[in-house]
């Protein structure tokens, strides 16, 4: 309207002059002294130790958050069982090294590839969950919106032919292991978290399957005695562009600390308005929780994990419920030297 160009988007959203307010349903005040300011963000519950000053201000001694929740009793399996975690496949990127590289993680998970020992450890994978982001940002196309209807009159969605291909994969994966199906930013679904499940009408080959469960993001789940709890990366994203934490799992364990998964919803993140109770409350303290749509794979205990965006690393994470140890498997797609794709499992 004023004809005003767009600021462009920004990796980080923290200057060193940011100041914190603490507030409550009767005041607010002024943070100054022993507190990182540029480490926390709005919405986060904490409690502070410290005195108000002539000048209106609270100077802080001591600050604590709520630590980590009860932690659930152990009833994980006595041997070897797998859950493989990947997040952000990007189907309708048109990149051909991303989609050969799913189809490899497929071909290894369902035992057609890899010699008999990595064949072997294929068969002890329980389940798959894939943690958001299945289809590209390239098939968010707007364009449509603004043009004349009947110069769109004869064009196909980009996402159409997206969630084609993502049916085809999963009818693969369902016909050998149980499947989760957890939504993100980009897949076509509500926008505000907690997200809905995929519908089943976009799915027909794979939801004849009882092994497909498309779920919420976040999502909850028990896999033989072991609780998973993650997302699909938007409240980690979130965190990271209002916060000076560089690290996605520090941010992650910082949330879990915390007592919340999501503390910038819904200032920042789109979130369903609730205004009884938070469902994003940690009320447990899960065995594995994990974020999709990571720049890489890392781990930590209790099993954090950051799983990697597949469509840029080729690679997806293997979380062992017997002692939660978890390692990456990585898939090197055919360069233009390669005569083969490999797979490699690191510890």
């Amino acid at each position: 309207q004023h004809n005003l160009v767009p600021q462009p988007p920004l990796p980080k959203y923290v200057h060193p002059s940011d100041e914190l307010i603490l507030e409550d349903e009767l005041q607010r005040i002024k943070l100054v002294g022993n507190v990182e300011v540029a480490k926390l963000v709005t919405g986060t519950i904490l409690a502070v130790y410290g005195s108000e000053q002539e000048d209106g201000g609270f100077l802080v001694e001591e600050l604590c958050f709520a630590e980590l929740p009860q932690p659930l009793p152990w009833a994980g399996p006595s041997s070897d069982r797998f859950v493989l975690l990947a997040s952000g496949l990007g189907l309708g990127s048109g990149s051909g090294e991303s989609l050969l590289g799913t189809q490899l993680l497929v071909d290894a998970v369902t035992g057609q590839l890899g010699a008999e020992g990595q064949q072997s450890c294929a068969a002890l994978i329980s389940r798959v969950i894939l943690a958001g982001n299945l289809l590209s940002q390239s098939t968010q196309s707007r364009d449509s919106l603004h043009k004349a209807r009947y110069l769109t009159r004869k064009t196909q969605a980009a996402s159409v032919e997206a969630v084609k291909m993502l049916d085809e994969i999963l009818l693969q994966l369902c016909t050998s292991v149980p499947v989760d199906v957890m939504p993100g930013e980009f897949d076509p679904t509500n926008y505000t978290l907690p997200q809905q499940p995929l519908h089943h009408c976009m799915l027909p080959l794979a939801s004849a399957y009882s092994t497909l469960q498309l779920v919420t993001n976040p999502y909850q789940a028990d896999v033989d005695g072991v609780r998973f709890l993650g997302t699909s990366g938007q409240n980690i994203s979130d965190i990271f562009k209002y916060s000076s934490m560089d690290d996605y799992l520090e941010i992650l364990e910082w949330t879990l600390r915390a007592g919340h998964i999501s503390p910038t919803a819904p200032d920042t993140l789109a979130c369903y308005p609730f205004y009884k109770s938070d469902p994003f409350i940690l009320a447990e303290c899960p065995h594995v929780y994990f974020c999709g749509s990571a720049p890489r794979f890392q781990s930590k205990r209790v099993l954090l994990v950051a799983v990697p965006a597949f469509s840029t690393t080729q690679t997806a994470c293997l979380v062992n419920l017997r002692d939660l140890s978890c390692q990456p498997i990585s898939f090197s797609g055919f360069g233009a030297e390669d005569d083969a794709g490999d797979m490699e499992v690191g510890q």
